[in-house]
């Protein structure tokens, strides 16, 4: 076992990468245990090793380990995360900047929103400035994700309520329809939508459907990783245990149809992908998912699924999450690129977009997430180090498309925010 202790805050984003790529045979001089363990030093579970007495290991299992491990854990990765997201401006990068500044340019989803995973009115309002400076012509707010999602209130309603109070204040103008965004880049202004990653409140309740579009919501997913009553989530992805849409799910399906509000298949199965594009009658849209034929995770969605998606009018969100992105965690624009260019190979370049699911609060984030191992389980990959792309990487991306993979200019306008305000005007607009 690696015995040394790297201390993330003194080192490079390529020192730490290093760091974070300790592979099985750097760890295998301790006996490695075959199997779930909460004994052993180190375990494995489907090619993944978990160390019980590491806190600094790239897998660490927070089961039955005192508030201090767990702070101490959360600390190294938050230590990694911040040394590799602050991505400054480089001189290659301004021109494509300058050039597309009349263009739409959308984050699918901003995973913070007043009292979801312990973001305050000043992480919020953080994150929202920092999509605005980066450019941003729209970002969509997420207001719920799953039940105990990291804050004693979780309804998604009064979240929104609260976050239009830090939205006005900055002087955003909230999304109604496409012409609401269009109106706001004509304005200088960015505009603001709201999203949930999955829909555990409506389960009782579908009425809470048009409730939640009342607050602004306008685009919502089945489930977060877990099975619920709607549908199955991404854990079970090519388990074999993939039941995809349920029959409660259908109804879901058509009245969000109905009300126009957008299904959002990310955090989602495969086959709940497929058969939701089977069952609805408006584009689909993946806001934040990467391709499994690029890393295969069960967060990652595969070929199958993506071109069912991709069949329905709909479009794919590529993410900057580094877990998502690949074995490293590391997260960069080029790795990012790979997932863009995969996806328009397969279902087509104005079907793809742009998505950072970038946390302005990740160490409250962590604290709850960590410990979650319902929702996040080591095993699977979850807890470990990573980065994250961040919105002001999106003109970095822009560049490679064009440079490296070929894209003119149109093709990158529809990746920056076009690809998206068709989806959103077909599923908006009755």
């Amino acid at each position: 076992m690696n015995t040394s202790k790297p201390t993330f805050k003194l080192l490079t984003t390529a020192a730490a990468v290093a760091i974070s790529l300790v592979s099985a045979p750097t760890m295998a001089s301790e006996e490695i245990h075959q199997g779930y363990s909460d004994t052993a030093a180190q375990y494995e579970v489907d090619g993944k090793i978990v160390s019980n007495v590491d806190v600094e290991a790239p897998l660490w299992n927070p089961r039955g380990k005192t508030q201090e491990q767990l702070a101490a854990r959360v600390q190294s990765l938050v230590n990694f995360y911040a040394n590799s997201s602050t991505y400054l401006e480089k001189t290659k990068d301004i021109p494509y900047r300058v050039k597309y500044q009349d263009a739409i340019a959308i984050n699918s989803v901003l995973p913070n929103s007043v009292g979801i995973i312990g973001n305050t009115k000043e992480s919020y309002s953080r994150g929202l400035l920092a999509n605005y400076n980066a450019g941003m012509t729209m970002a969509s707010a997420t207001v719920y994700a799953f039940p105990a999602d990291g804050s004693d209130e979780i309804d998604p309603f009064l979240r929104a309520q609260r976050s239009d109070e830090v939205g006005n204040g900055m002087g955003l103008v909230k999304v109604v329809d496409t012409d609401t965004i269009r109106q706001a880049k004509k304005d200088g202004k960015m505009a603001i939508m709201y999203n949930t990653q999955g829909a555990d409140f409506v389960i009782e309740d579908l009425g809470n459907i048009d409730k939640a579009y009342d607050a602004g919501v306008r685009a919502m997913n089945f489930v977060y990783n877990a099975n619920n009553a709607l549908a199955a989530g991404g854990a079970v992805s090519r388990t074999g245990k993939d039941t995809g849409v349920t029959e409660l799910g259908e109804e879901y399906i058509k009245e969000m149809n109905k009300r126009g509000m957008i299904v959002d298949v990310s955090h989602s199965s495969d086959q709940t992908a497929i058969d939701a594009a089977k069952y609805s009658t408006k584009p689909l849209l993946a806001s934040h998912s990467n391709a499994a034929g690029v890393y295969d995770v069960s967060r990652n969605m595969s070929d199958e699924a993506m071109i069912a998606i991709g069949k329905t009018g709909g479009a794919i969100c590529s993410t900057g999450i580094g877990l998502f992105l690949g074995a490293t965690g590391e997260a960069t624009p080029e790795i990012f690129a790979t997932h863009v260019e995969y996806t328009a190979n397969l279902i087509g370049r104005d079907k793809t977009c742009f998505s950072t699911d970038y946390v302005h609060a990740y160490e409250e984030l962590l604290m709850t997430q960590v410990p979650n191992v319902d929702i996040y389980p080591p095993e699977k990959g979850f807890g470990g180090y990573m980065q994250n792309v961040s919105a002001r990487d999106i003109w970095a991306v822009a560049r490679i498309l064009e440079e490296k993979y070929g894209w003119n200019e149109k093709e990158v306008r529809g990746f920056l925010g076009e690809n998206l305000m068709r989806v959103y005007k077909a599923n908006w607009n009755k």
